[in-house]
């Protein structure tokens, strides 16, 4: 009995066994059945209602979703846009309309009211030497003669040194190679004015009856050194980035200098007009005086205004670091290549 009673349990061990064996990989098997019946797949279009799908009409709707999304990436993104040379990043929104890079639009914006004002500051002194001061002249006439000074000092050493200042970053889409001629070309206008200017204004006081001396205000002292700062600027400038042959390591540690003495040249001209301009008023505006506050008073402190405000306009966008011209690949095929094939 006890020999029998040992196979059964035997057997029974051998019967159950198989069963536990059997039972592990049925696990497995059971989790997609579980999955299939309780997992919802939401496909999502574009602006429309989320769907409930099967997950045997997601697979076939997944192809056809990301073709949906590549067709709205496409529609939604804009190309870069150029107005007047300056470019105008898009991005894309979640109606499909561009929006602009905020820096960019702040800088348009600020860069049209600084060629406004700088063109107003011109007519104004065109006017103020037009309406108050007679006129312009030649030799023949010292005082009408003089008139060039403020008009071309204005014209050059003010308008037209603060847009060279501005073309990099006025016209950022543009070759490199273009703005540098473009910007030295500016220069050259601005210094051909300048030295008429200073001509006339010698012309007025050496052919007055009597002579007026010459270089003996804060005016002229700084006006003078204006000038040589800005000739000397061009030179170096000229020889550092238009001429070639200097190493590509000298460029670059010269412009820091560069750019700095360019504004403080900027800047000095400008504390240069505004002390002739007040000179001027003094001196020229005598019936009424000008401490009365005539027309003639009010016109020369109105273009002081515009002096500082244009000055302070080319500052400003010069340093503000969001407005920096970003490199073009035109830029990159530029500096690669010799200045001998540029």
């Amino acid at each position: 009995m006890s020999k029998d009673s040992d196979v059964e349990q035997a057997v029974k061990e051998i019967k159950v066994e198989p069963a536990m064996t059997q039972e592990s990989p049925a696990a497995p098997a059971a989790a997609p059945a579980t999955v299939s019946t309780a997992t919802t797949v939401i496909a999502v279009t574009n602006g429309e209602k989320p769907m409930e799908v099967t997950p045997a009409a997601a697979t076939s709707a997944i192809p056809a979703a990301a073709a949906a999304a590549a067709t709205a990436t496409a529609e939604q993104v804009q190309p870069a846009t150029t107005i007047g040379g300056i470019e105008l990043a898009a991005t894309a929104t979640g109606n499909g309309k561009a929006n602009m890079d905020p820096a960019l639009i702040n800088f348009k914006v600020l860069y049209v009211l600084t060629q406004l004002c700088g063109l107003t500051m011109i007519v104004l002194v065109g006017t103020w030497i037009g309406q108050h001061f007679g006129g312009l002249g030649g030799t023949a006439n010292p005082k009408l003669e003089f008139n060039w000074h403020p008009l071309f000092m204005t014209i050059g050493f003010i308008y037209l040194y603060g847009n060279s200042i501005l073309i990099y970053r006025g016209f950022r889409t543009t070759r490199k190679k273009t703005l540098k001629l473009t910007h030295a070309g500016i220069h050259m206008a601005a210094f051909i004015l300048t030295v008429i200017a200073l001509k006339t204004v010698f012309d007025s006081h050496n052919l007055a009856s009597p002579p007026i001396p010459n270089m003996y205000s804060l005016h002229s002292w700084l006006g003078l050194s204006a000038v040589i700062v800005f000739s000397l600027q061009y030179v170096a400038g000229f020889v550092a980035f238009l001429a070639p042959g200097l190493r590509e390591n000298y460029r670059i540690a010269m412009m820091p200098l560069h750019i700095y003495f360019g504004l403080f040249g900027f800047v000095l001209a400008i504390a240069s007009a505004l002390m002739g301009l007040t000179e001027k008023a003094i001196f020229a505006i005598t019936n009424p005086p000008y401490s009365t506050l005539p027309p003639a008073g009010v016109l020369a402190n109105v273009i002081g205004v515009l002096y500082v405000v244009f000055g302070a306009l080319v500052v400003y966008l010069a340093t503000e670091p969001s407005y920096k011209r970003k490199p073009i690949p035109e830029d990159t095929a530029l500096l690669n290549s010799s200045p001998a094939n540029e």
